[in-house]
């Protein structure tokens, strides 16, 4: 089984919203990369601080 990766990026608060819809569509998906290898999204969500927004997700290649 392939170890799985975590990524913890910042969104801009006006787009904070329209992110967090569209990554809890990707949660359980499998993305193809430009790589061509595939990871399937395990876990992803929005988290706010201060007026401030990070979108972390992990992920596995498959």
């Amino acid at each position: 089984m392939a170890l799985s990766w975590g990524v913890k990026e910042n969104v801009d608060p006006k787009y904070a919203d329209i992110v967090k819809e569209y990554i809890a569509d990707m949660e359980g998906s499998n993305v193809k990369l430009d790589s061509e290898k595939t990871v399937a999204i395990l876990k992803a969500g929005l988290k706010e601080r201060k007026g401030k927004y990070i979108l972390i997700f992990r992920y596995q290649l498959v």
